[in-house]
């Protein structure tokens, strides 16, 4: 490898990504506008917000926490059912032993537009990631990104993701990242309405392409699937996630050949909005 992949690419692992919303998906996705969500009318100004217990961190398919368990939380102000600034916070375990930035927390910054017209949602704005702590190298940049999201039928919701950024992890890389997924709501067979099920999936690509000191990241493809319940606000998810990264690309990756491969992710969140309180 060279030089600059040590510390450096230490902070591709605190990459987020797939979800934009508070849904145990990926990162930074996590803080955005739900991916799969049933968006309903609300009022002019609110506030969301709500945390995840996570037995793991995985975002794009990678390996964020080593494995082990930890906390994720966001805040959201919501004007006009157009505007939305928020950001999202997660714990992390990024080693200096494995060459990599050891921050002590990942915070996404976010700020965008995303409107409905009946079944339709659109979603667009910027995302700033943010590796607070890091020790040897300044790791944070920004990543503008899209989402459409087209609810089907009474069960069926698809979207996509698009996200790109030409400083990758502050190292003047190209990165393109396209994500398509789609949710299906399955029926409930229990008196007890405020329970829901699901099934869900995605399956995307990544491009990087050199950094300002010639290295090249593998592309590579990403999928999870997933089932989850929930329960007023409350949704327990269980994800299976995986990529084409061979354990010889993933070292290259994160200096970890371990980190890209299958990955089990249970997650136990909380949502809710300050107009749902009321």
């Amino acid at each position: 490898m060279t030089a600059f992949s040590g510390r450096a690419l230490g902070a591709i692992l605190g990459v987020a990504a797939l979800a934009t919303a508070p849904v145990a998906a990926s990162a930074a996705d996590l803080a955005l506008a739900p991916a799969f969500a049933e968006v309903p009318t609300t009022p002019n100004i609110d506030a969301a917000f709500g945390v995840t217990l996570a037995s793991q961190y995985v975002a794009r398919g990678v390996a964020q926490s080593a494995g082990n368990p930890g906390v994720q939380g966001y805040g959201e102000i919501r004007l006009f059912d157009w505007f939305y600034a928020g950001a999202w916070a997660a714990s992390l375990d990024l080693p200096a032993s494995k060459g990599l930035t050891d921050p002590a927390l990942e915070v996404d910054a976010y700020i965008g537009l995303r409107h409905t017209w009946d079944r339709l949602t659109l979603d667009g704005g910027v995302i700033y990631f943010w590796y607070a702590g890091e020790k040897g190298a300044n790791t944070d940049y920004w990543e503008p990104y899209f989402r459409p999201t087209y609810q089907v039928n009474d069960w069926l919701t698809v979207g996509g993701l698009v996200r790109a950024t030409d400083n990758f992890v502050n190292l003047s890389a190209k990165e393109l990242y396209l994500l398509g997924n789609a949710k299906i709501k399955l029926p409930n067979f229990t008196n007890n309405s405020d329970l829901g099920l699901y099934v869900s999936g995605e399956f995307g690509h990544r491009w990087i392409g050199k950094t300002k000191a010639g290295f090249n990241f593998p592309d590579y493809l990403v999928w999870n699937g997933g089932v989850g319940l929930t329960y007023k606000s409350m949704t327990l998810d269980a994800r299976y996630w995986d990529t084409s990264l061979s354990r010889r690309q993933c070292g290259l990756f994160v200096n970890d050949r371990g980190w890209c491969g299958d990955r089990y992710v249970l997650s136990l969140s909380f949502d809710t909005t300050l107009s749902a309180l009321k």
